[in-house]
């Protein structure tokens, strides 16, 4: 039944992403500024989970956003981005990365380059908190980019996710350094994770588990659906999870969109897919991997 859920959930998340591909484009606004890639960024996580092929996604749709990513990479101010602003460098390794395992190699990256970039910025340690180091290292690592950064395990025990934080005191930004945490060291679920020993494991899988318990409670989908995708990369039970995508699923709009925290009825449609774009897209990314089924990194 859940899995059942999870798919229908799916098939109207991937809608309301293609009919809104135009807000992932970088370049929607004109010239490239401040944090335009991420939305692309986040649309090129979907994309390296589909490319394991679990899932057998609608390839019309998925074609769409392939074009999208290819025809972001191929821009000139695109690609000399990270250049003039080291900051967005791990949203061109994402997509690279994407694109790399869709088969596409439209404008492949110059790895010398961004590893004399990694080298000479300063975005490496001590200028990157723990999580962000770990964001960056599994970015080059996707794209087998050489570098000097700590290990898993070493930027692991760094995070506020290695110091037993109480769940009752979390932040929403605390809540989120988990999960993403979780996804940088398991790869998305890929594989087991790194750096992150059983006992460990377990114990994030009990956190993940009451703070699903406690956003659910908010109603904010945004984390619930993060929270369920945690477990999922952890391998790692969830009381709440079967909850969770009920009330995901209950929530969701008719067009298929996900109500994200800032989200009202009656915005303007900017506002509108702004307000949703992520919390949608998270979703579509944690129902992927709950039809795939089992425990992704056992």
């Amino acid at each position: 039944m859940t899995a059942d859920r999870a798919g229908r959930v799916l098939d109207g998340a991937r809608g309301w992403i293609d009919r809104h591909l135009e807000h992932f484009d970088p370049f929607k606004d004109g010239e490239l500024s401040g944090l335009c890639e991420i939305p692309l960024t986040e649309l090129a996580l979907l994309e390296l989970l589909d490319a394991g092929g679990a899932v057998t996604p609608d390839e019309p749709r998925r074609r769409r956003r392939l074009e999208l990513l290819a025809s972001a990479q191929s821009a000139a101010a695109y690609r000399e981005r990270p250049f003039r602003e080291p900051e967005t460098l791990v949203s061109h390794l994402l997509v690279a990365a994407a694109l790399s395992a869709a088969g596409r190699a439209d404008a492949p990256l110059d790895a010398a380059a961004i590893a004399r970039l990694v080298r000479a910025s300063t975005l490496t340690v001590p200028a990157l908190p723990p999580h962000r180091t770990m964001e960056l290292r599994h970015a080059l690592d996707l794209c087998g980019i050489a570098h000097e950064m700590p290990s898993y395990a070493a930027l692991f025990r760094a995070t506020l996710a290695a110091h037993a934080p109480n769940p009752i005191f979390m932040s929403n930004p605390e809540a989120y350094i988990l999960t993403h945490v979780v996804f940088y060291a398991t790869d998305l679920g890929r594989r087991a994770p790194l750096g992150i020993d059983a006992r460990e494991r377990a114990r994030l899988g009990r956190l993940a588990e009451r703070l699903l318990g406690m956003y659910l409670a908010v109603g904010n989908w945004d984390l619930s659906a993060e929270l369920i995708f945690t477990s999922r990369c952890l391998g790692t039970a969830n009381a709440f999870a079967d909850a969770g995508w009920r009330c995901i699923a209950d929530a969701q709009t008719p067009d298929g969109g996900v109500p994200g925290t800032r989200w009202r009825p009656g915005l303007e449609p900017d506002d509108d897919t702004a307000t949703r774009y992520h919390t949608t897209l998270v979703t579509a990314i944690a129902a992927t991997a709950e039809i795939a089924g089992g425990a992704p990194c056992s």
